[in-house]
């Protein structure tokens, strides 16, 4: 049922393939400055934690959903969140442009 969902999404995506490069670079797909540690952060979560938020906080689901999609229980699901959300906040704290920006 996961691998349904996930290849009807995947069909549905918003994204369009394309052969031919754009002529010019468009700047507003990619995050400002300032929200660049975030996705950086993001990408060095494991990899069920960094699946639960993306579900959850870019996608919209709600946790039986996310469950549903991962094949795992909402218990799971929302314990990967919290453990994610602690990794974010506390390497984000700790970050020195994060640190820079609060003095």
């Amino acid at each position: 049922m996961a691998r349904l969902h996930i290849s009807v999404w995947r069909r549905h995506r918003r994204e369009h393939l394309t052969g031919d490069p754009p002529e010019r670079v468009h700047h507003g797909v990619f995050p400002p400055d300032e929200e660049q540690g975030l996705w950086e952060e993001l990408a060095a979560l494991p990899r069920r934690q960094r699946a639960v938020l993306v579900l959850r906080y870019y996608e919209q689901l709600s946790d039986a959903e996310i469950a549903k999609v991962l094949g795992i229980s909402s218990g799971t699901v929302r314990s990967q969140a919290s453990r994610g959300l602690d990794k974010l906040r506390s390497s984000l704290s700790s970050s020195p442009a994060t640190q820079g920006s609060m003095r």
